[in-house]
């Protein structure tokens, strides 16, 4: 469980840096779409992890890399609001 814990904080952390290296375009449409950022995160991490290891540590993984995405959104949705 641990396990899946960390894989998902690393695997969170991994999408936040390659984040900041996207088109503005697509940030944009990332960052207003939590529910496509949200499935499109969730998706991209199961794939990503269950191909490397067929374990149930990656499946929490993945599970767990959706949560700190949302919060992530929605962090910077209230920032937004209170500083623009």
């Amino acid at each position: 469980m641990y396990d899946g814990l960390l894989l998902g904080t690393l695997t969170w952390l991994s999408f936040v840096f390659s984040f900041l290296h996207l088109p503005v375009y697509i940030k944009t449409l990332l960052l207003k779409n939590f529910l496509v950022t949200d499935i499109l995160s969730v998706l991209t991490s199961f794939f990503l992890l269950t191909s490397i290891s067929k374990s149930l540590v990656a499946v929490i993984a993945s599970m767990f890399c959706g949560l700190p995405v949302n919060v992530t959104l929605v962090i910077y949705q209230k920032y937004t609001e209170l500083y623009t």
